[in-house]
């Protein structure tokens, strides 16, 4: 599991859409969004960077939480 801190999370719409693409790169995938403290967790078997770089795609800036 890994942890992005993503910013502009402002809504349900928002954190459906952060849920569904990453679940486009990998269907099993188990995604958490705590939008108060913009963080996205998950666990999935696609890289951290494809996941981020998919967040990102989406006009959410992102980086992988240390």
């Amino acid at each position: 599991m890994f942890v992005l801190d993503v910013s502009g999370i402002g809504c349900g719409s928002c954190v459906s859409k952060i849920t569904k693409a990453i679940q486009s790169l990998d269907n099993e995938a188990t995604v958490s969004v705590d939008r108060s403290a913009s963080k996205v967790s998950v666990e999935s078997s696609e890289s951290p960077e494809q996941i981020r770089k998919a967040v990102e795609a989406l006009g959410f800036p992102s980086q992988i939480s240390a």
